[in-house]
């Protein structure tokens, strides 16, 4: 068997009972490159490690929105995981879907109440990419999704945009559903890099405007 990320070749290393359990193990090297939350202090907005407290970008988001995100980040967003975005979104080695489809299973039975909303690509980027990065993530850990969303056509991508003009980003989303399939709904919207929060915070107004109960996030990173 091969890890997932890098593809070194690693059957050596797996007793029988992973060899027919597991189609995503990492290799301990590719382990070893994302730095893990789970068990470190974050801020209680955006899931950034810090002491504990709500950072001064969760304290603007309180201010203008009314509310935080609660977002809960899965890996920090370093050098490690900046390898593994970029050889697996922007490289389209859609085999690193599977990188960490178990810690992100483990991570979503926390939400059993919620209706799970991955942030939709524009046709065009669609096209481009030819997939959708969360999406292909959520469906290697077999977690089921809706497709409550609809992004607007788009210019200029979000990687290559400065803070400033992702900040000043108009609502680029659109209702996909009938607003009675989602109202008094708990959703959690999935995005991969929880950057500003500019993208999170425009899907939650929408579900918002249209009746859901609550609105909390889950990014792969921060």
């Amino acid at each position: 068997m091969k890890c997932s990320n890098c593809q070194t070749d690693m059957i050596e290393n797996l007793t029988l009972i992973e060899w027919f359990k597991t189609s995503d193990v990492l290799c301990t090297c590719c382990q070893q490159q994302f730095f893990r939350l789970k068990d470190t202090t974050t801020c209680p907005g955006c899931g950034r490690k810090n002491d504990g407290i709500l950072c001064s970008d969760c304290q603007r988001w309180r201010e203008i929105q009314g509310y935080t995100l609660q977002n809960r980040a899965l890996f920090a967003y370093d050098e490690g995981f900046q390898r593994w975005i970029e050889a697996y979104k922007f490289k389209g080695d859609y085999r690193l879907r599977k990188a960490f489809a178990q810690e992100l299973k483990q991570e979503l039975q926390n939400y059993s109440d919620f209706l799970f909303c991955p942030i939709p690509l524009s046709k065009e980027r669609f096209d481009q990419r030819g997939f959708n990065q969360v999406i292909g993530c959520l469906e290697a850990a077999n977690c089921s999704y809706e497709l409550l969303l609809k992004r607007k056509e788009d210019g200029t991508p979000q990687a290559m945009k400065k803070r400033f003009e992702r900040l000043q980003m108009p609502q680029p989303y659109e209702l996909e559903e009938d607003e009675s399939k989602i109202r008094d709904k708990n959703i959690l919207i999935i995005d991969d890099v929880y950057t500003t929060g500019r993208t999170l915070f425009h899907a939650a107004e929408i579900l918002y405007e249209n009746g859901v109960k609550t609105v909390q996030s889950l990014s792969f990173a921060r």
